[in-house]
């Protein structure tokens, strides 16, 4: 009987949804899926996200279905659009029509959505938490909490972070350098061309580390869902060159 009410609720999905007018100012969030799913046909499939105390959503709420980065850049494609058309406790259940010749939904993918912005400072990491992005230290713990940050964040809390993943940087390729200094690279193309990848760490700046920054919020879908020590992928980016935005 659950099931029948869910797919009644659920069966009408709409893929015009993203052009509708916004009421007022939103931001991008998205959620990963649980490991339940529900057929509803053959192109309409039921998603569920849980969400913490403190996010709520309404029903009809548009959502747009990402695969999540594992081991290509062809997992991050737009597997689908639907609305929310139940609502039971923190469970929000979602009726995605899913697009042609894609991968069909897996358990972390994220569910994109757009949500009413809140009092914090919008600075680099909501923009990222709202890519479901966490970036950690060497001993795997969080810079910022991917949910919280929308509703506890300034931009001194913003500069403390940034000055302390700098710090947590500069220790890493210290620690390296001193105790695997064979696992340094040079740097294979850029401005930084031909020089050491540990030594750059050694001597990271928050200029440099903003410049990071932008490169992820350019390309975030390849970050997106995941949780990072932002040692390691500052280390992947200077050894690509340091690439940067273009303004």
């Amino acid at each position: 009987m659950r099931y029948f009410l869910i797919t009644m609720l659920c069966i009408i999905s709409n893929t015009y949804l993203l052009t509708q007018p916004l009421e007022k100012e939103q931001w991008l969030r998205s959620f990963p899926i649980t490991d339940y799913m529900m057929d509803i046909n053959d192109s309409v499939k039921l998603v569920q996200i849980q969400l913490p105390d403190g996010i709520a959503m309404k029903e009809k709420t548009v959502g747009i279905l990402y695969g999540v980065y594992q081991q290509a850049k062809t997992e991050v494609e737009e597997k689908g659009v639907g609305r929310c058309h139940l609502i039971k406790g923190d469970y929000y259940y979602f009726a995605i029509t899913l697009k042609k010749n894609t991968a069909p939904p897996a358990s972390g993918d994220l569910l994109y959505v757009r949500l009413p912005s809140t009092q914090v400072y919008n600075g680099f990491f909501t923009k990222m938490a709202g890519h479901f992005i966490e970036l950690t230290n060497v001993n795997d713990s969080a810079f910022f909490n991917r949910y919280k940050i929308f509703s506890q964040w300034t931009q001194a809390a913003e500069n403390d972070a940034i000055q302390a993943m700098v710090k947590d940087i500069k220790w890493t390729g210290d620690y390296f350098n001193t105790h695997n200094p064979d696992a340094d690279q040079l740097v294979k193309s850029g401005v930084d061309k031909g020089k050491s990848i540990l030594a750059l760490m050694m001597n990271c700046t928050s200029t440099q580390l903003l410049h990071f920054f932008e490169y992820i919020l350019a390309r975030p879908r390849i970050y997106a869902g995941k949780n990072w020590k932002v040692s390691e992928i500052f280390a992947t980016w200077l050894e690509a060159g340091a690439p940067t935005v273009i303004k």
